[in-house]
């Protein structure tokens, strides 16, 4: 690809989730920014992966950009950033808005105050730079777009708290015989619902309430195997509604029914 700069989304399709106003990269170039502060009314997103330069702040503080680096710039707020004289650097970049950015901030997700910060290694800059290429033409694309993007801001802001998702395991592997309110649980790892759940999915490759039926049936299988436990009381305990409704999930799951599974570790 040739330096310089390359557009990919231009005032994308609006949606119930929020809009894309701008995405693109600047490859190996000096930024297109004013000189002077600027104050805009959405979200601004930059990735710079290589070069350094500065950012600065309508109080009249300057921080140094040094790639790899992140800053986040909420709505409202005057700034500036870009390269030096005769410098050059390459960004990603993103300008949005609507309720997902704004539930981001409102869960402390994205910082309340504009300035470089260094992304965790646990947010790759090829993965923001796939998303951000995509070009939806839909509403629905332009969704899986905003939602793909507050992941990767999640990972890149908060991927270093593995203890967040331990939490989260924790939670939907307790008390499994009971109903579980998910919306809490994404409380309990300071998350919206809809974040929790499209990062939890991002991450673990299935969604929270499929993990859990997958821990049901985990234990369901441990104490076939273990224990002489009728599969009526196996169900009664692990919340289906009778032993048949274990049984058919049973099968969904390992491929053998309750009954045929034990057997074949008795006998083994």
């Amino acid at each position: 690809m040739a330096v310089g700069h390359h557009y990919y989304v231009s005032d994308g399709p609006r949606t119930r989730i929020g809009h894309i106003a701008l995405t693109g990269q600047v490859l190996d170039a000096k930024p297109m920014m004013p000189l002077t502060l600027r104050v805009l009314d959405a979200f601004v997103v930059s990735l710079v992966i290589a070069g350094s330069g500065f950012y600065a702040h309508g109080d009249g503080k300057i921080d140094r950009i040094e790639a790899p680096s992140l800053t986040v710039v909420p709505p409202g707020e005057p700034h500036t950033y870009g390269t030096g004289p005769g410098q050059r650097w390459t960004e990603w970049f993103v300008v949005g808005s609507g309720p997902v950015w704004e539930m981001l901030e409102q869960t402390s997700v994205l910082p309340t105050r504009g300035g470089p910060v260094r992304p965790s290694a646990a947010a790759h800059h090829e993965d923001l730079a796939a998303v951000l290429q995509a070009g939806p033409k839909s509403q629905a694309g332009a969704e899986r777009q905003l939602w793909s993007i507050a992941a990767w801001l999640t990972s890149a802001l908060r991927g270093g708290d593995e203890g967040i998702w331990t939490r989260a395991e924790q939670l939907l592997s307790a008390d499994l015989g009971d109903k579980i309110d998910l919306r809490q649980v994404a409380d309990h790892v300071a998350m919206s619902y809809d974040l929790f759940r499209h990062q939890f999915a991002a991450r673990f490759g299935r969604s929270p309430l499929a993990y859990r039926n997958e821990r049901r049936l985990e234990v369901a299988a441990t104490w076939l195997r273990l224990t002489t436990m009728p599969n009526r009381e196996i169900a009664a305990r692990l919340g289906y509604h009778d032993e048949f409704h274990l049984s058919r999930r049973f099968r969904e799951h390992f491929g053998t029914p309750p009954s045929a599974y034990r057997r074949d570790f008795s006998e083994g």
